[in-house]
């Protein structure tokens, strides 16, 4: 683990506090129908999030799926299972997913065992503590989708992701994740990728249809990141 990321985590870790194990061993619950995963008691993901999910999981196997053995991809926050059963339809040597609270892991290997059709290898932990440990130039695509664990995290805790990324990816590798940006990429965050070496950041937006209720979308529109 290189020191500066090093540095990050413990950054990261002092901000969110005692979070760091209250959302590891929270319980995940879901609304009667399935819709709504809440975790502390917050929305974490819905199903609206299906189309859009298509489209990341989309982004993320399409330079994997030119590799003629089957790339791999990583995947970081298995919420609801969405975009990692998008993924599964593509044809990958593996599919490596982190997953930071214990409920919702145990989700994933049942998850893994029963429904996958190509090899999955489940990782427990934060992607701050996790990712850093994984060989670098060793995927072929990414999907970045996790949830703030305090509201005490810094808007930018993120962005150390985009460094880490651009060293785990293969040449003409691809990175995308959940945006919350809802027409293009703010100029900050635009710099931040640039700053990691990506140099071809593109976005496509599409329509979305989050419902009445939902308490951390309200746009009809979001973007799909494709980095590379």
């Amino acid at each position: 683990v290189s020191r500066s990321m090093a540095q990050t985590c413990e950054v990261w870790k002092s901000h969110v506090g005692q979070a760091y194990e209250e959302w590891k061993k929270a319980k995940a619950t879901f609304t009667e129908d399935g819709k709504t995963l809440f975790i502390l008691g917050r929305e974490v993901m819905q199903d609206w999030e299906t189309p859009y999910m298509k489209e990341l999981a989309e982004i993320a196997t399409s330079r994997a799926v030119e590799v003629p053995d089957g790339g791999r991809v990583l995947e970081v926050g298995f919420g609801m299972g969405i975009c990692s059963t998008f993924i599964q339809q593509y044809p990958l040597k593996e599919h490596v997913i982190i997953e930071a609270n214990a409920d919702v892991f145990k989700r994933l290997q049942e998850w893994a065992r029963t429904t996958a059709k190509c090899k999955v290898t489940p990782i427990f932990g934060y992607w701050q503590e996790v990712v850093p440990t994984l060989e670098s130039e060793s995927f072929d695509g990414i999907m970045f989708d996790t949830y703030p664990i305090t509201q005490a995290e810094p808007d930018d805790s993120n962005y150390p992701f985009f460094f880490e990324s651009y060293r785990l990816l293969r040449k003409g590798g691809r990175l995308t994740y959940y945006s919350d940006e809802t027409e293009d990429f703010r100029p900050i965050h635009l710099q931040k990728l640039q700053e990691a070496g990506f140099t071809s950041i593109e976005s496509k937006t599409i329509g979305v249809q989050p419902g009445p209720s939902c308490e951390y979308w309200v746009s009809q529109f979001t973007i799909c990141p494709r980095i590379t």
